[in-house]
């Protein structure tokens, strides 16, 4: 009698009925059709679609006997062969997929783009936008104590450590109420300073190469990006002066 459950099998990427046909012939060792189908209450239909499946994956196979099918498992090291298998298909696309994505960006590269506005929402939003960040060198000014509480300290986290073993500097502006955090997070590629109590802005602005990106910290926030070569230019200029006046 087996203890294997049918989660036991979805886990291993077998759908709900796949699973439940396979326990159904796991339990019988070998079966035909009719008896499939009066163990699982399953239409015929579904039996022997499931069965089609499992067959494809190379885990059942069926024999001949007094002129009908009866159905059996094949050596259950078959499930291991099978994700092996699926392993193998997964480096293949995965070869594949690299290949593409670097096509893509090197036609992305010769593309000029006129200026342009994207709209990001949602903590999702954000994080999209960060780890679409992890190419360059950039500064931030205006972090307010919403951005630790909306996004939590772990995304911080483990955002600044991908950052970091990218080699990617940045020189950050904080409001002074999240002094603490960021004397924990400065090393020699993040800079940080501080505004003074009577100036926290509730904006963060992050400026990179040719980009702008303004967000709001508000319950969901949002953030608006402008890609133009000119308006970061302005705004890095701002940075620099405020950066000159802000504290250590």
């Amino acid at each position: 009698m087996t203890t294997m459950e049918v989660k036991d099998l979805t886990d291993l990427g077998f759908n709900k009925n796949e699973a439940k046909v396979y326990l159904s012939l796991v339990k019988f060792g070998k079966a035909d059709a009719h008896q499939l189908i009066q163990d699982t209450k399953f239409h015929k239909n579904i039996v022997y679609d499931n069965l089609d499946k499992l067959m494809d994956k190379g885990l059942v196979s069926y024999v001949i006997e007094m002129k009908r099918r009866v159905f059996k498992l094949v050596s259950s090291n078959m499930i291991i062969e099978f994700f092996e298998e699926q392993e193998r298909e997964l480096k293949n696309r995965k070869k594949k997929a690299r290949i593409i994505v670097k096509e893509i960006d090197e036609t992305l590269k010769k593309v000029k783009y006129p200026q342009e506005a994207t709209i990001y929402r949602g903590t999702n939003g954000i994080r999209s936008f960060y780890n679409e960040s992890l190419e360059d060198d950039y500064v931030v000014f205006g972090a307010p104590q919403e951005s630790l509480q909306i996004m939590g300290e772990t995304f911080w986290q483990n955002f600044n450590t991908k950052r970091i073993a990218k080699k990617i500097k940045v020189k950050m502006i904080f409001n002074s109420n999240i002094r603490s955090y960021g004397d924990k997070i400065k090393n020699k590629f993040t800079e940080i300073r501080y505004f003074d109590k009577e100036f926290e802005p509730l904006t963060e602005t992050h400026i990179q190469k040719d980009k702008v990106g303004i967000i709001v910290w508000t319950e969901e926030p949002i953030l608006f990006l402008i890609q133009d070569k000119s308006v970061s230019d302005s705004y890095l200029k701002f940075f620099e002066d405020m950066w000159k006046t802000t504290t250590k």
